[in-house]
């Protein structure tokens, strides 16, 4: 239920402003006084009013003091000024501080309605831009002041102005795909589409179809012609997010691309010629896959043009700290809540953790402290095994009959026991478990069945 904040003097108008907002539907509190209000939202740890509803006039402090104060806290909410006397001067500084609208004493119901939804509407819709930048990576910088992450900034600049193909490499949740965004935004092409394709999140066929796109007919649902991503990404960049899942005829069919720059959909014999810049991403190593034979050696060398790690959470120091507080001040904003003070002790225990999910890890705990956690932020309420400082790479034991092994059969088990022991603390909630390993729920299926993994009964 949508919450609003009166803050009227006049008794008889705040009982009938109250009144009508409950007959509107709305969850209503109401005060006297700027000087209430202050203490209600700049000291309480509770979430903000969905609505401020705010005379000029008021015993003490003035409505526009009051938005003042909150605006320089940080903890205005969406706000209506109700008056019959603000100076233009007032009502100037008002609006260039956040307020909505101003309604003129005697409020007319018709009217007070139109400019709460307006409020609302646009503050949904500012909301759900700021989401769509942050998922875009447009309002995710490369955040990091270790030297790691310096050189990884000096890199990208290099890079961006050039049309090379990029390979990034890097483990999973580490920050590839905003190492990809960082490299479309500094480049020539930043104003050209930037198109994004996780291999090892579809079936073989459909990342063909999304990437080469079909006609009419080619198969029993293709009831309409469809562009591929290639031809989206006309101009612009294309990101291939985990390419090393990707199957050795698709491997063929997008080394052919490469070459010549044709694309041609399935079921059609015309092709197209597209302009577009390939960045690929990768948690695997490539080289031993090639030596392997799962991955194309022509393929990795015309991909891995110019090859720019990035280095996992774990080796960039009091980054931990930086990225923490960061998540932790994002997340609590979009909650409308107050940031918790966070104890030293916790912030100690943080930097001395692995993050086998990187920055993806790092930044669920952030988001599930900033909705669960109290104030201050103790070792208490953190979860283990951050609590307990048990790090997932103690998991695994070689038992000393197991004599030597090759390095991919024990990396392969340490992977088993983790996976293994993340399952049996969610539950066997793929999902969650996914999530916490910083993989799609897809790959998680595929890493269960490679290695044999069952559900105890």
């Amino acid at each position: 239920m949508t919450r609003v904040l009166i803050v009227e003097d006049d008794a008889r108008l705040r009982a009938e402003l109250a009144l009508l907002l409950r007959d509107e539907g709305f969850e209503v509190k109401a005060l006297a006084s700027a000087e209430e209000a202050l203490d209600r939202l700049a000291e309480a740890s509770d979430e903000l009013p969905d609505l401020l509803l705010l005379d000029v006039r008021l015993p003490g402090e003035s409505g526009v003091d009051l938005v003042r104060r909150l605006a320089g806290l940080g903890r205005l909410p969406p706000t209506i000024v109700i008056s019959g006397e603000a100076s233009i001067t007032e009502t100037v500084e008002a609006l260039q501080l956040g307020v909505h609208d101003f309604l003129e004493k005697p409020i007319r119901r018709e009217r007070l309605a139109r400019s709460i939804r307006n409020a609302l509407e646009h503050t949904a819709l500012r909301r759900r831009v700021e989401l769509l930048e942050t998922e875009l990576g447009v309002a995710n910088p490369i955040l990091g002041e270790s030297e790691a992450i310096e050189a990884l900034r000096e890199v990208i600049a290099r890079v961006a102005t050039s049309d090379a193909r990029v390979l990034i490499r890097g483990e999973s949740g580490s920050g590839k795909e905003l190492v990809a965004a960082a490299l479309q935004a500094a480049g020539s092409r930043r104003d050209r589409p930037f198109v994004k394709i996780n291999c090892a999140a579809i079936s073989a066929h459909l990342v063909e179809d999304e990437l080469f796109g079909h006609v009419r007919g080619a198969f029993t649902d293709a009831s309409d012609d469809k562009p591929g991503l290639f031809e989206e990404a006309h101009g612009g960049t294309l990101l291939l997010d985990e390419i090393g899942d990707m199957t050795l005829e698709l491997q063929s069919r997008l080394l052919r691309v490469l070459e010549d720059g044709r694309v041609r959909r399935l079921g059609s014999r015309q092709e197209r010629q597209v302009d577009v810049r390939v960045i690929a991403a990768t948690h695997a190593d490539l080289e031993t896959a090639v030596a392997d034979k799962r991955f194309r050696q022509d393929l990795y060398y015309r991909l891995a043009h110019v090859p720019i790690d990035v280095p996992p959470l774990r080796e960039r120091g009091d980054d931990v700290r930086l990225l923490f507080e960061h998540f932790l001040a994002l997340f609590c904003e979009r909650g409308r809540r107050r940031r918790p003070r966070v104890e030293p002790v916790v912030l100690d225990r943080l930097r001395e953790w692995s993050w086998p999910g990187n920055v993806r890890e790092l930044r669920s705990l952030a988001e599930r402290l900033a909705v669960l956690a109290g104030d201050p932020v103790d070792l208490e309420q953190l979860p283990e095994p951050y609590r307990s400082g048990i790090a997932p790479e103690a998991l695994f034991r070689l038992e000393p009959e197991a004599g030597a092994l090759e390095l991919r059969e024990f990396r392969d088990r340490c992977e088993k026991q983790y996976i293994e022991s993340v399952l049996e603390k969610t539950g066997w909630n793929v999902s969650e478990a996914a999530r916490l390993l910083g993989i799609h729920r897809t790959r998680l299926h595929q890493k269960i069945k490679e290695h044999g993994t069952r559900r105890p009964s």
